[in-house]
C-alpha cells in the first residue's frame, strides 16, 4: 500500500474510535461462555497505531459508523448473522436464532426500509439458523443454514427474490458458515466445526472437500469457532479465512488447477498485541471483506470492532462507533461502493441491539462478482 493510502486509513481510526465500548462483559449464548477483556481506551490506541492529524479543514470525514434502519429485535429479522446486497443496493440480512423453526430473510432498500420477507423451511434438522450469504446477478441469493450443528443437516440453499423459491444446492455441512466465490462461480462454503472448506458448483451439481485443515479449527472453549468468513483477494490467488476462535486470518493459495496450496498464517491477533502493546487485535475474527486497496476489513465480533489489515497483515485501523451508533456482535459485512454495511448479531445480550450499520470507508470494496 503507498504510505498516503495507509495514512488516509489510519488518520480516521481517531475520529472514529473514541473508546465508547463497555469495559468488560460476561454473558453466555446456548451455554457458550464468552469472555472479553477490556476495551483499550481511544488514547491509548491512538498511541499504539501511531498518532496523526485530523483531516484538513472542510474534508467530508470517512470512518463514521451509523446504525441503518431500524432496531430489528421485536422483528422476524432479529439477530441478523448474514448480510448481502444487490446490484440495486437492496440489503438482504438473514435472522439467525438457535430455536427458529422457519428462516426469514429480511430485505431492505437503500434508505433502510423494510421492503420484503422471505421465509426459508427447515431441511432435515426441526430448526432452522441461517448464517452467510452472497448475492449473485444472474442466480440470486445463496445462503446457507446452519441448522442443529449436526451433519448432514446444515445446508446451502439458492433463494429466488422475486419468487421467494428456496433450493437446495448442497447438504452435508455441519456448521456452513460463510460463502465466497471464484471466477468460475464456484461457491466456497466454510464449516466452523469440521475445518474444512467445501467447493460447490454453482449449480449444486458436486460438492468436494476443497481443504480440510487443522488450523481451521479451534480448541478455544470460549468460542468453539473455527472457519468463518471468507474473500478472495482481486487476483483470486489466495482465498483468505479467518479462524474466529484462534483470533486468526488465514490463507490458502489457489492453485492453477484449482486446487488449494499450502494453508498458511497470514495475521495473528495474539501476535499483533504483542507487536502494538495492545489488547484484542483480531478477537472473534468473524465476516471478511476486501477494499479495491487490497486492505482487508475484519468484523472482530468480541471486540465489536472493524479492524483493518494492511496487504502485508499489518493492523493499520479499528473503528467501533460512539453512542448508540457502537457495533453490538458485528458478524457479517458487505461493500456497496465505499459504503460497508454490517449486520450485528447482538448476540451477547439475546438481540436486543439486533440492527444493521453503514461505515463509511476509505475506498470502494472489491467487487464480489468475479467475471
Amino acid at each position: 500500500m503507498p504510505e498516503g493510502d495507509e495514512h488516509r486509513l489510519s488518520q480516521q481510526t481517531c475520529s472514529a474510535f473514541d473508546g465508547s465500548l463497555s469495559s468488560s462483559w460476561h454473558r453466555e449464548k446456548g451455554g457458550i461462555q464468552m469472555n472479553r477483556q477490556p476495551t483499550l481506551r481511544s488514547s491509548m490506541l491512538v498511541l499504539a497505531l501511531a498518532a496523526y492529524s485530523v483531516g484538513a479543514s472542510g474534508d467530508q470525514p470517512v470512518g463514521t459508523i451509523r446504525n441503518f434502519g431500524p432496531n430489528l429485535q421485536q422483528t422476524v429479522c432479529r439477530q441478523p448473522e448474514g448480510i448481502a446486497v444487490d446490484p440495486r443496493g437492496n440489503l438482504y440480512a438473514s435472522s439467525n436464532s438457535d430455536t427458529a423453526t422457519i428462516g426469514h430473510v429480511c430485505v431492505f432498500n437503500r434508505h433502510g426500509t423494510l421492503v420484503d420477507i422471505i421465509e426459508v423451511p427447515t431441511g432435515t434438522s426441526p430448526v432452522i439458523g441461517l448464517l452467510g450469504e452472497l448475492f449473485d446477478e444472474d442466480d440470486g441469493l445463496y445462503v446457507v443454514d446452519q441448522a442443529d450443528n449436526v451433519a448432514p443437516n446444515g445446508r446451502l440453499l439458492k433463494i429466488n427474490p422475486r419468487t421467494h423459491a428456496v433450493t437446495l444446492l448442497a447438504a452435508g455441512f455441519s456448521f456452513p458458515n460463510a460463502i465466497a466465490q471464484d471466477r468460475h462461480r464456484n461457491l466456497y462454503v466454510s464449516d466452523s466445526l469440521t475445518g474444512q472448506i467445501a467447493r460447490v458448483a454453482p449449480d449444486g451439481s458436486s460438492k468436494t472437500v476443497w481443504i480440510d485443515s487443522p488450523l481451521l479449527r479451534t480448541n478455544n472453549p470460549d468460542q468453539p469457532v473455527g472457519a468463518n468468513g471468507l474473500a478472495f483477494d482481486r487476483e483470486h490467488r489466495f482465498l483468505y479465512v479467518a479462524n474466529t476462535g484462534d483470533h486468526r486470518i488465514l490463507r490458502i493459495p489457489v492453485l492453477r488447477d484449482g486446487s488449494s496450496g499450502a494453508i498458511e498464517i497470514f495475521a495473528d491477533g495474539a501476535t499483533i498485541n504483542g507487536q502494538l502493546g495492545i489488547t484484542q487485535a483480531l478477537f472473534g475474527a468473524d465476516g471478511i471483506q476486501f477494499d479495491v486497496r487490497g486492505n482487508l476489513y475484519v468484523l472482530a465480533n468480541q471486540a465489536e470492532e472493524i479492524q483493518v489489515l494492511s496487504p502485508d497483515g499489518r493492523l493499520i485501523a479499528r473503528y467501533a462507533g460512539s453512542g448508540a451508533n457502537v457495533l453490538d456482535f458485528p458478524a457479517s459485512l458487505v461493500f456497496k461502493g465505499d459504503d460497508l454495511y454490517i449486520a450485528n448479531m447482538s448476540a451477547q445480550d439475546g438481540g436486543i441491539n439486533s440492527k444493521l450499520s453503514v461505515f463509511e470507508a476509505p475506498y470502494p470494496g472489491l467487487p464480489l462478482d468475479p467475471r
